[in-house]
């Protein structure tokens, strides 16, 4: 699995990168992630389609958790 596939598969637009890494392709953009993540299964996200739905209205914060966006 390439890196990029890795941060694709594991990482999130909403909260963030799963590996801590400042230049994430999924974090910053610049990639689409093929999963919610733990944290918006956690938080009540239950796909990616609903999750896009929600960066789509600029929000600042996850509606469920309050995770900030940076």
């Amino acid at each position: 699995m390439t890196d990029i596939e890795v941060h694709k598969s594991h990482c999130c637009v909403l909260h963030g990168c799963k590996y801590g890494q400042s230049f994430c392709p999924v974090e910053r953009g610049e990639e689409e992630q093929y999963y919610i993540c733990e944290d918006c299964e956690i938080s009540g996200i239950k796909s990616v389609a609903q999750l896009k739905q929600y960066m789509k209205q600029e929000i600042k914060s996850c509606p469920y958790c309050g995770h900030v966006l940076d």
